[in-house]
């Protein structure tokens, strides 16, 4: 059963950026995160209030930092991606960036917890960012601005710091209402961006000049919200708890592949430098994570205590 759900967050995820590729047929980068986050807000709240035996306090103090996490890690990557893939019409491209959250976590645990990074895991940052800079190179020899690039690697760097984020100031929350409250506040920050399209035209995320195929776009929002973030976060939650954090996060390795194989069937360039840097960033996320498990710090309980 673990292994089925590790295939089935793989295969979701993996699958979910040539989902946001055609919800951008017709939708803008705005209502396609807030949408997102607002359906998993959806799917995981009712889930808690129904499902879960689990109460939460949560005191002010939390609720500042759940802000602070939701803009950052939620509201401002659920908009750009869709964003930075219109721009440069890739949508496998990008789903590679997502083999970068593991490395930027490392070094973000240095300001944040306190720990350095060991010298493999030093080694395999600086690996990785040399093979990300490969990923860069090629994105620039395919004619994409080095501001579309830069802005999605804010995608993986800000998935990275909110991580780190949760686990300095948020570790003693349960992550089950912790996510509901990420989505929801993150949802809602974008919806007076949302109600607002001349302030999404000036900032250049408006809905696209000519919508088109509103049927496909509907489906796939639909199941973004609904499965791709609400019920595989619920997964991978779940995954987390009953078999440690280092075998769910292993999805970093399939997650690049199954988006670059949707990429093939959508007929996007596959160029040798795009595979060995890819391959190169994999290899250096093994590096960092191999022994990474340890058994005495997972979290026995089941996901509905």
């Amino acid at each position: 059963m673990p292994y089925l759900s590790f295939l089935f967050i793989c295969l979701v995820w993996g699958s979910s950026f040539i989902l946001v590729d055609r919800a951008a047929d017709a939708l803008g980068p705005v209502t396609i995160g807030m949408c997102r986050l607002l359906g998993g807000a959806l799917v995981l709240g009712l889930y808690w209030a129904f499902l879960s035996r689990r109460s939460e306090q949560i005191t002010a103090r939390d609720i500042k930092h759940i802000l602070v996490v939701a803009a950052m890690a939620n509201a401002w990557p659920f908009v750009v991606l869709p964003y930075v893939m219109a721009q440069a019409d890739q949508h496998a491209y990008f789903g590679m960036m997502v083999a970068l959250v593991p490395l930027v976590t490392i070094l973000a645990t240095v300001p944040m917890l306190g720990i350095w990074p060991t010298t493999r895991q030093l080694v395999g940052v600086l690996g990785g960012l040399i093979c990300m800079a490969g990923v860069v190179l090629d994105g620039s020899q395919r004619g994409i601005p080095l501001s579309v690039l830069v802005l999605g690697l804010t995608v993986p760097l800000t998935y990275g710091l909110g991580n780190t984020y949760i686990k300095w100031k948020l570790d003693h929350l349960h992550p089950l209402p912790l996510t509901v409250l990420f989505l929801g506040a993150g949802g809602l920050m974008l919806f007076p961006l949302w109600c607002w399209p001349g302030a999404q035209d000036a900032a250049g995320i408006g809905s696209p000049a000519h919508p088109h195929d509103w049927p496909m776009a509907i489906l796939s929002i639909s199941l973004l919200a609904i499965v791709g973030t609400g019920v595989t976060i619920l997964i991978f939650i779940h995954l987390v708890k009953s078999q440690g954090p280092l075998f769910a996060g292993m999805a970093t390795y399939v997650i690049p592949i199954v988006a670059l194989a949707w990429g093939q069937f959508d007929d996007e360039k596959l160029t040798s430098l795009q595979l060995a840097a890819m391959g190169g960033v994999l290899a250096m996320v093994a590096l960092v994570q191999w022994g990474a498990a340890d058994p005495k710090h997972q979290l026995p309980d089941p996901l509905l205590d």
